[in-house]
């Protein structure tokens, strides 16, 4: 049976409002959740603060468009100052016959202040093809003694021996057992994510990741390349 071309775009509508009244309310219940989660914590929250979209370079930062920055928890975690956010950022795609898509990638952020500001350093899961394949492209990673170590994360870092000095048998064995996000070394922050929305568990699951890779960095490390004493209690800052 035909539709009457007027009885569809009602249906239409209707199922548009639908829509944006389910995301609206999902949003707020989400606002709400964090927003009770940061006052439990002792944190500050804000529903957004897109500056913070520019504030790192690499990854997930600096793709796409309409870059956003939302529920944003910032204080500090066991004596370390964080800020923890929803980020996301929209690519375009258009089809043969000039249809376009928009898609939105959405990611979990942590990111904890570090004593020093260190050389940049990052560890990631390998892809589905491994690294014998990034390799051969030209993508090559630091190789370490562990094999299983090796075949699980893409290690690289500007200073090759910086990256040796970081990930120590006591590091590849930290993040074999739960290493389940990347994380990043940039400048005196120690950025972690991964895709997906996180919520208030995962948030503190991965702030005590990070908490243990900063605690895993050898105290000569931050001797030589940072020119700090981590023993010494240093200024927070805001990130």
């Amino acid at each position: 049976m035909d539709l009457n071309p007027v009885v569809m775009i009602l249906i239409a509508l209707v199922v548009g409002v639908g829509i944006f009244y389910f995301n609206y309310m999902a949003a707020k219940k989400r606002r709400e959740m964090f927003a009770g989660f940061a006052a439990q914590q002792g944190w500050s929250y804000v529903p957004a603060n897109n500056a913070l979209t520019h504030q790192w370079a690499g990854t997930p930062f600096g793709a796409g468009d309409n870059r956003r920055a939302l529920n944003v928890l910032s204080g500090a975690f066991n004596g370390h100052p964080m800020v923890a956010f929803d980020y996301s950022y929209q690519t375009h795609s258009t089809d043969s016959k000039g249809r376009r898509t928009t898609t939105t990638h959405k990611f979990g952020v942590v990111v904890l202040q570090l004593p020093g500001a260190l050389p940049h350093l990052e560890v990631t899961h390998e892809g589905i093809f491994g690294g014998a394949v990034a390799n051969a492209f030209g993508f090559r990673d630091i190789q370490f003694e562990s094999d299983q170590f090796n075949r699980r994360f893409r290690v690289k870092a500007d200073d090759e021996r910086f990256g040796h000095a970081v990930v120590t048998p006591r590091m590849m064995e930290l993040l074999l057992a739960r290493g389940e996000i990347g994380w990043r070394v940039e400048g005196n922050s120690l950025v972690g994510w991964d895709k997906g929305a996180h919520n208030p568990a995962e948030v503190m699951n991965r702030l005590a990741l990070l908490q243990q890779v900063v605690e895993q960095v050898p105290p000569y490390v931050w001797r030589d390349y940072a020119g700090v004493d981590p023993r010494v209690q240093q200024p927070p800052q805001n990130i």
